[in-house]
């Protein structure tokens, strides 16, 4: 029942409750091979894709989107303002 030193893992008891119902079979892949692609290259770019194609972006994903448009709009500063403006 998920009980771990002397306390019960209730995330783990609500997954295996809902592995046990068929709540994964729901899902389009369950049960499918994933691709040897999936594998190849570089392992995050798989991944962002796969969870872009399942429309999830990860926090850091958009985090990391916004650091590069601020970083990007202090470069184009730098280039207006000249050398002096540091």
């Amino acid at each position: 029942m998920g009980i771990e030193h002397g306390h019960v893992n209730w995330m783990d008891q609500i997954f295996k409750e809902y592995e046990r119902d068929g709540g994964l079979k729901n899902y389009p892949g369950f049960g499918k091979l994933l691709p040897e692609s999936a594998l190849l290259g570089n392992i995050d770019d798989n991944f962002l894709t796969k969870a872009k194609d399942a429309g999830y972006v990860p926090l850091w994903i958009k985090w990391k989107k916004e650091i590069r448009e601020v970083l990007s709009g202090l470069v184009r500063l730098k280039k207006m303002n000249g050398p002096e403006f540091e």
